[in-house]
């Protein structure tokens, strides 16, 4: 099965291998919109959210794991995390629940089906969003999520496909 999500899994598999495939990143804010020279062409919007220090912690990617999948949330963050507990999407409003699917080596994955509801709150760019799951302590961390540029990159999603 070909992933989709490739900065996060498939480009770590795929690191060594010497023009895999092309792969573009065009900018909008503090989102991107990432892409995978086909067949078929996959393309996807992400966001790198950082810890208090400014240290990368976590990813949250909006994309499909093939072109006849479903539109999904994704939420990479580390190793260190308690599984039964959940990844959560804070939103004005309900938060939305991600579940993990897996752990691998470079981190852990949590998922939802994003509906087309969904994706109007995220084009509102609504202020105050954060990424929220537990450590391995149980402790609550919690990231904050910037909107910025989200209505832009889901936008130029739309003409990559």
């Amino acid at each position: 099965m070909r992933t989709m999500f490739w900065p996060c899994l498939a480009m770590l598999l795929l690191a060594g291998q010497a023009g895999a495939q092309e792969r573009t990143v065009s900018t909008f804010g503090d989102w991107s919109v990432r892409c995978e020279a086909g067949p078929p062409r996959n393309c996807e919007t992400a966001v790198t959210l950082a810890n208090a220090e400014g240290r990368a912690m976590a990813q949250l990617v909006i994309g499909r794991l093939n072109s006849q999948g479903p539109l999904l949330v994704m939420a990479h963050v580390p190793l260190n995390v308690h599984l039964p507990g959940q990844v959560r999407l804070a939103l004005e409003g309900a938060p939305l629940a991600l579940a993990f699917q897996r752990c691998v080596p470079q981190g852990c994955f949590a998922t939802v089906e994003v509906d087309e509801a969904l994706l109007r709150r995220l084009r509102a760019e609504p202020a105050g969003a954060r990424l929220v799951f537990q450590d391995a302590t149980r402790q609550e961390v919690g990231l904050a999520v910037s909107m910025r540029g989200f209505a832009r990159a889901q936008a130029a999603l739309s003409t990559q496909r």
